[in-house]
C-alpha cells in the first residue's frame, strides 16, 4: 500500500527498458531510479548472487521492498543493513518498522531503542517505541464500530472515498476501465488511477459504481482522490502534473502531484469541462494533494512533501482571504506531523481532524487518528484502534454530519483486492483515562477503576503500568468513574460523553501524609458542586495543581510539610451571562504532624451579569459620605471578590431613601458611591475596573415615596431598605 500512497505524491511516467547492458547492478539501478521496483528486484537478485557483500545492492533491495510495502521481504534485508557497523541510522528505523509491521513487537522495541541511540533528536520515535507496549490494547475490539466491505470493490486498488450528493461517494481506482486503453504506472505495475462515483440502492447502500463522466478530470495519468464541497459545488482533484497528455517532471525526474479545481454548472446540470490549478502553492518540485475542505469552504487541509516539514509527508492548511484566494500554507505542527508520513486529512462537521499516519503510535503501516483543535494548535492525536486500524495500511477515513456513518480504505487481508473501501457504523465512544498520583504526577499501576452509569455498574478495569484504562461507552451519557487502590484515598470523576473519544484524569492522594480535602458548595443552596475547578498553589514555590470536584463536591490533595497554600474554587456555566464567582482562601501545614487531614470549604456564589447585588451593612453618618470602619469591613469583602476575579468589572452604586430633595439625594449618593470606589482602589483594585453611580432615591425597592404631596407612611426599617450600596457585574 505504501506504493499507492506515495505514488499519489510521486506519479511516475517512465518505463524501465529491456535488458541491454551486461551489468545487473547497472540495470537494477536504472530501473530503481525510474521507480520500476519490481524489475529492479529481478536484476538485483542476480547481482547479489554474484557478490553477496555489495552494500549498495542490499540497500536498494531493502528499499525496493519497502516502496512496494512488502515488509515481510524487506525485514531480512534491513536486518543486515541495521546490524552493519557503518549502518545508515535510517536503516535502523526501517528495520524497526518492518518488525512492527510483521507483528514482532518485542524485537521492534529493541530496534527502536537502537535507532534512538543513533538519532536521539527524533522525538516521534519515542512515541512509537512506547506504543509497542500498547499495541495489544489498540488491537482489542471495543465494540465501538461495525464495518463492512463495499460490493463495489474489485481485485484492483479502490480507495479515497469522499462524500458527494444524494448518498453518493467519489473514490479513485486503477481497475480496468471498460472500452479504454490505459498505460501503466511502473511503480505499481497497474493502471493509473481514475475517478469513479459510487451510487446507493434504495436502502442507501453503495452497490454500484461508474466512471465519472465529462471531459475532465479523468485523463491519461493519475487522477484522485477528490474532495467535494456541497456549499460551493466545487471539486478539488489531486492529479499528476500534466496537461494535454504532456507530463512535467521535477528535477528528480518524477512527476509530482498538484491540486486542481473543477466547478459544477447547475444551469447546465453538469460538471465544467475545465480543470484549473486550485492553489498558488502548487509546485513542480514537490507534491500537493489529498485535499479536504471545512464545511464552510474557507479552510483547506492537504498533504505535501514540500521542504521545511518534519519529515516525509506533512499536513498543512490554507485559508481563503477576503478576495477568495488561498493564503500561504501553514504546517499543522509537531503535534500532528512526525518524521514519518501524515496523509489523507478529513475535517468533520464538529471540527475534528481525522488523518492517517505511520509516525504516531499505531498497529503498523498507516493508522487512522483523530485530533481536536485547541487554542494555538491541536490536542494529541488519538488512535481509533481496531477494527478501523490493523497492522496493514488504513487510511482515508471520512464520517458524516451526524458522526455515525462513514467510509475508509484498507489493504487488510480478507478484502477483494489491493485496497478496498469499507463502510462503518459508529456504535459508541471510547472512554479512556489515566489514574495518577496527585503529588508526583506518576501513573498508578494496578488501581481499580469502576465505571457507573446512573445506578448501573458498567464494569471495572485494572490500570496498566502506565496508569491507563479504557471502557466502551455510549454518546450523550453521564458516567462516573471511581478509582481505588490500597494506600490511597479513593477518588471519583464524572464525565458526559459526546460523539468523540473521551479522556478522563483521576488524581489520587496517598494516605498517611498531610492531606487536604476541599469541599465546594453552592453558597445559596448549600448543595455540593460537581465538576467545579479547584486550584492549589504553593505560595513559596508557585507550584500549582488543578483538579475538578467529584459528584460530592470534593477533591483531595497531598500537601508538603511547613508550607502555605492558596486554594481557589470556580465553576463554569453554559450560560455566558452567568457564572460562579471565583473564591479563594489559604491554609497552612505549619505545625501539622502526619498523618493529618485539613478540611476546607469553598462557597461559590452564582451571579448573573447586570443584576444588582446588595452589599450588606454599609452605613454612613447623617449627611456624610466618608467610609466608616464598619463599612470598610464590608467593602473589604468586595475587594477580595475583585482580587479573586481579576478580569471582573463592576458598577458600584449608592442609593438613598426618599427623605430630603431629589437633587440633594442624588448628589449625596454620588459622593458615597465615589467614596466607596476610591476606598476599594486604595486596596489595590484598578479604578479602570469600577464605575461609581449615585442613583439617589430614583430606585426605591419598596413604596416608601415622599416627594411633594405624595407621601407614603413608612417605618424607619422600611426607609433603611432603600438606603443601600450595591454592585452589579458589567464584565466577568
Amino acid at each position: 500500500m505504501r506504493s499507492k500512497l506515495i505514488s499519489l505524491l510521486v506519479a511516475l511516467l517512465f518505463t524501465c527498458g529491456a535488458e541491454a547492458q551486461s551489468s545487473y547492478v547497472r540495470m537494477g539501478d536504472m530501473c530503481f531510479k525510474q521507480f520500476d521496483f519490481k524489475m529492479a528486484l529481478k536484476y538485483y537478485a542476480r547481482a547479489i548472487k554474484k557478490d553477496s557483500s555489495n552494500v549498495h545492492v542490499k540497500q536498494n533491495i531493502a528499499d525496493s521492498y519497502r516502496h512496494l510495502n512488502d515488509w515481510v521481504n524487506a525485514e531480512p534485508w534491513y536486518a543486515k543493513l541495521a546490524n552493519d557497523q557503518t549502518a545508515n541510522p535510517l536503516d535502523k528505523m526501517y528495520y524497526a518498522e518492518a518488525l512492527r509491521a510483521n507483528q514482532k513487537y518485542s524485537e521492534a522495541k529493541i530496534a527502536y531503542k537502537n535507532y534512538m541511540v543513533a538519532v536521539p533528536s527524533d522525538g516521534s520515535v519515542k512515541e512509537r517505541m512506547v506504543g509497542v507496549d500498547k499495541i495489544a490494547d489498540l488491537a482489542k475490539d471495543r465494540g465501538l464500530y461495525s464495518i463492512e466491505n463495499l460490493p463495489i470493490n474489485t481485485s484492483h486498488s479502490d480507495f479515497g472515498p469522499s462524500f458527494y450528493i444524494n448518498g453518493q461517494i467519489f473514490f479513485c481506482s486503477n481497475r480496468e476501465p471498460l472500452g479504454r486503453v490505459r498505460i501503466k504506472d511502473d511503480w505499481t505495475d497497474a493502471n493509473f488511477l481514475q475517478i469513479y462515483i459510487g451510487k446507493p440502492d434504495a436502502n442507501g447502500n453503495i452497490t454500484t459504481a461508474e466512471l465519472m463522466k465529462g471531459k475532465a478530470p479523468n485523463g491519461k495519468y493519475h487522477e484522485g482522490p477528490v474532495t467535494y464541497n456541497d456549499k460551493l459545488q466545487e471539486l478539488y482533484v489531486t492529479r499528476s502534473n500534466y496537461k494535454n497528455a504532456k507530463a512535467f517532471t521535477s528535477s528528480d525526474k518524477t512527476v509530482k502531484l498538484k491540486l486542481y479545481r473543477q466547478v459544477y454548472l447547475p444551469g447546465e446540470n453538469k460538471w465544467g469541462d475545465q480543470l484549473i490549478e486550485a492553489v498558488p502553492f502548487n509546485d513542480r518540485e514537490y507534491s500537493v494533494g489529498h485535499a479536504t475542505l471545512t464545511p464552510d469552504g474557507q479552510t483547506l487541509y492537504f498533504a505535501s512533501d514540500k521542504p521545511g516539514g518534519y519529515g516525509g509527508v506533512d499536513l498543512y492548511k490554507s485559508t481563503r482571504d477576503q478576495s477568495g484566494n488561498w493564503t500561504a500554507p501553514v504546517n499543522l505542527g509537531p503535534t500532528i506531523n512526525t518524521s514519518g508520513d501524515e496523509m489523507f486529512p478529513f475535517i468533520s462537521n464538529d471540527g475534528t481532524l481525522y488523518f492517517s499516519s505511520n509516525g504516531h503510535l499505531g498497529l503498523g503501516g498507516l493508522d487512522v487518528f483523530s485530533a481536536t483543535p485547541v487554542k494555538g494548535g491541536w490536542n494529541a492525536p488519538e488512535n481509533l484502534g481496531f477494527p478501523i486500524n490493523t497492522n496493514s495500511d488504513d487510511f482515508g477515513y471520512i464520517i458524516d454530519k451526524d458522526n455515525k456513518n462513514g467510509y475508509f480504505a484498507s489493504n487488510r487481508p480478507g478484502g477483494q483486492g489491493d485496497d478496498d473501501i469499507y463502510k462503518f457504523l459508529k456504535k459508541g465512544v471510547e472512554v479512556c483515562g489515566l489514574v495518577y498520583d496527585a503529588k508526583t504526577n506518576d501513573p498508578i499501576e494496578g488501581s481499580k477503576v469502576v465505571m457507573y452509569e446512573v445506578k448501573d455498574d458498567k464494569g471495572s478495569k485494572m490500570t496498566n503500568k502506565d496508569g491507563n484504562f479504557c471502557f466502551a461507552g455510549s454518546p450523550k451519557r453521564v458516567y462516573k468513574f471511581v478509582a481505588t487502590k490500597a494506600g490511597y484515598l479513593p477518588n471519583e470523576v464524572t464525565v458526559e460523553t459526546d460523539d468523540k473519544p473521551v479522556h478522563v484524569k483521576i488524581p489520587m492522594v496517598k494516605e498517611g501524609g498531610i492531606n487536604l480535602e476541599v469541599l465546594v458548595l453552592d453558597k445559596k443552596t448549600r448543595e455540593p458542586l460537581d465538576m467545579a475547578n479547584v486550584r492549589l498553589v504553593n505560595t513559596a514555590t508557585s507550584k500549582e495543581e488543578k483538579q475538578q470536584t467529584n459528584p460530592d463536591g470534593k477533591v483531595y490533595y497531598s500537601l508538603e510539610p511547613n508550607a502555605t497554600y492558596r486554594i481557589e474554587g470556580s465553576k463554569d456555566l453554559p450560560d455566558p451571562e452567568m457564572k460562579y464567582l471565583t473564591v479563594s482562601t489559604t491554609t497552612s501545614t505549619v505545625g501539622k504532624i502526619p498523618p493529618a487531614t485539613i478540611y476546607v470549604t469553598l462557597e461559590l456564589e452564582k451571579v448573573r451579569k447586570g443584576v444588582a447585588i446588595k452589599i450588606e451593612n454599609i452605613y454612613y453618618d447623617l449627611d456624610k459620605w466618608f467610609i466608616r470602619p464598619d463599612a470598610a469591613k464590608e467593602l473589604d469583602k468586595l475587594v477580595k471578590v475583585m482580587q479573586d476575579n481579576p478580569s471582573m468589572e463592576i458598577e458600584l452604586s449608592s442609593h438613598t431613601d426618599c427623605r430630603a430633595t431629589i437633587k440633594y439625594n442624588a448628589t449625596l449618593s454620588a459622593k458615597r458611591a465615589e467614596a466607596a470606589v476610591q476606598y476599594i482602589a486604595s486596596r489595590g483594585v484598578s479604578l479602570s475596573r469600577m464605575i461609581a453611580a449615585g442613583y439617589g432615591e430614583s430606585r426605591l425597592v419598596n413604596k416608601c415615596a415622599c416627594e411633594g404631596t405624595f407621601i407614603v407612611p413608612c417605618t424607619e426599617e422600611q426607609h433603611q431598605e432603600n438606603r443601600r450600596t450595591e454592585f452589579k457585574i458589567l464584565k466577568f
